[in-house]
């Protein structure tokens, strides 16, 4: 199954194999060893703790049977009372320590303590009953030459009972079970240093494991990788250096190298076609050049024509406008003169709305006269675009050339586009009307295209675009055109300005626009034009336009 792996399946195969391996086998030396250490520290504090408890319980039982088997001798030294207090004191504190073992039993689950407890818990309590008899008795013996033989008869007698038996018996195993626990501890400890051992070995073999199939891994795809790849080389370079595109790289597997090998014979073939292409491409901007100028002339003799009938509606719209006026003058005379008009005349007035008519109509020549103004701005705007022929340079009016861009562009201005213009004081520049259009209409076109695919993102979007211009350095021009529209990509910021490169879906772009801008900027008016750009914020183009053409080249300006 290995071996049918493509070159990029087998390295992530060898490496996950690998990695999984060192990855796992220390996992588990790690989870396996925790574990066994956190049950083996469990065992250790709590036999620690049991060791500590039963301890002390035995340095408290000591110390009563040895107050108890003192007292005769005390009675004879007068200190008795205070013997009486500490065995009292001892009694208090093995009763609290009993409770606490007890208590340590029951949460730990210590079922030989428990067991060891509720064996000797009545004996225990017993014990401890007839022993404060016992002490009372002796303080109340009266102060004789019998007191001292009296009470070793008591003390003997307490120490026959079945109680106090049972009790020695009780210190006995409480021996023993302190020695267990004991042994407990020490095998805890010594779990606890086999764990580490443990864990260090299962990590150890693991990364020995995952090392050597590392190794085996790499040296298997090392080998897989480098002869195909080495052939594939071999072609590329002898393409390169003696540009034989008829060369073809050996395909002698289908994984990776494979697929490189014929995605190089295709490169190879499609290098070979583009460079036939490229002859032809060549030959279609000179074909698109002359459909510009076909076009421009077509354009200009459309607005030409366009022009007569207009200034004819102009010419007459004025006559009419007075004419109007006239009638509308006696209309009203004859309303002052003939207040009474005859019946006839109010049923024709009120059907036609006589009022509204003479509201509306001046209104209406106004429109209309609006209408024609309007159609003869755009014919002047057409004509001054077509101008692509020119072939010698004249003094440009910029605000003239971008109004009018603006003006053909209105169809497209009216979605709810804001434009902002703020001119500054410039004069007229030497260049080429018709070409400037150009340049402005790309930019302006661009910047549009850009508003509208931020706008059918989002429905608060507000798209705008501002046009600045202003005279630098006296002796240049600067006009900068920016939009907030979805910006420049950084990866595609260094190819905007190439022939036939684009951004938009095929049929929408050619990849012609900027690249002309730019000669035309350059070449036809010793400009500059730069542009910045942030993805999703907007992109401001800047052109640098001078005012005397045998001006020194303005180094460095960016907008």
């Amino acid at each position: 199954m290995f071996h049918q792996l493509s070159i990029r399946q087998k390295i992530i195969c060898g490496y996950v194999i690998s990695f999984g391996i060192a990855v796992v086998g220390t996992t588990v030396g790690l989870v396996i060893g925790d574990r066994y250490f956190q049950h083996a520290r469990q065992q250790m504090i709590m036999a620690d703790q049991e060791e500590s408890l039963l301890n002390k319980l035995q340095i408290l039982l000591l110390e009563i049977d040895t107050n108890q088997q003192e007292q005769v001798f005390l009675l004879e030294q007068k200190a008795v009372q205070q013997k009486h207090y500490q065995i009292e004191v001892c009694l208090k504190e093995t009763e609290t320590l009993l409770n606490e073992l007890g208590e340590f039993s029951q949460t730990n689950s210590q079922g030989d303590l428990q067991a060891l407890l509720n064996k000797y818990d009545s004996v225990l309590t017993e014990y401890i009953r007839q022993l404060r008899v016992l002490l009372q008795q002796i303080s109340s013996l009266s102060p004789n030459s019998q007191k001292v033989s009296k009470a070793r008869e008591l003390i003997w007698e307490f120490n026959q009972i079945k109680a106090t038996l049972k009790f020695y018996q009780f210190t006995h195993e409480l021996n023993n079970f302190a020695i267990l626990v004991r042994q407990r501890e020490d095998k805890a400890d010594v779990v606890s240093n086999d764990t580490y051992v443990l864990k260090g070995l299962i990590i150890i073999c693991s990364m020995l494991l995952s090392t050597v199939l590392a190794t085996i891994f790499a040296l298997y795809t090392s080998r897989a990788i480098a002869r195909p790849l080495k052939a594939v080389t071999d072609i590329a370079q002898r393409v390169t250096q003696d540009a034989n595109f008829d060369l073809q790289a050996p395909v002698t597997t289908k994984d990776e190298i494979g697929e490189l090998a014929t995605s190089v014979n295709q490169l190879i073939q499609q290098v070979k076609q583009l460079l036939e292409e490229q002859k032809a491409e060549t030959q279609a901007r000179l074909i698109h050049s002359e459909k510009m100028s076909s076009l421009g002339k077509m354009l200009a003799g459309v607005a030409h024509e366009i022009v007569n009938p207009v200034n004819f509606i102009s010419g007459n719209l004025v006559h009419a406008k007075n004419y109007i006026d006239d009638l509308l003058a006696l209309l009203q005379t004859y309303e002052v003169e003939v207040p009474n008009s005859p019946t006839a005349v109010e049923v024709l007035a009120e059907d036609i709305d006589l009022e509204f008519l003479k509201a509306d109509l001046p209104k209406l020549l106004n429109s209309v006269e609006f209408g024609a103004e309007r159609i003869h701005e755009i014919s002047r705007s057409l004509k001054d675009f077509c101008r692509l022929d020119e072939r010698e340079v004249q003094l440009v009016d910029i605000h003239v050339c971008i109004n009018s861009t603006l003006l053909i562009l209105q169809n497209r201005l009216k979605t709810g586009i804001s434009v902002m213009c703020h001119y500054g004081d410039i004069p007229p520049i030497p260049g080429y009307t018709g070409l400037l259009y150009q340049v402005f209409m790309n930019l302006l076109s661009n910047g549009i295209d850009a508003v509208e695919e931020k706008s059918a993102l989002g429905s608060e979007f507000s798209p705008t675009i501002t046009i600045n211009t202003e005279r630098q350095d006296n002796n240049w021009v600067k006009i900068t055109i920016a939009d907030n529209g979805s910006g420049i990509a950084p990866q595609n910021q260094d190819k905007i300005f190439e022939m036939f490169f684009t951004t938009k879906p095929r049929g929408l772009g050619t990849g012609l626009g900027l690249s002309i801008s730019y000669q035309i900027i350059v070449e036809k008016h010793l400009g500059e034009i730069t542009f910045k750009s942030e993805l999703d914020k907007g992109t401001e183009f800047t052109i640098s336009l001078p005012i005397d053409r045998s001006s020194p080249p303005l180094l460095g300006l960016q907008a």
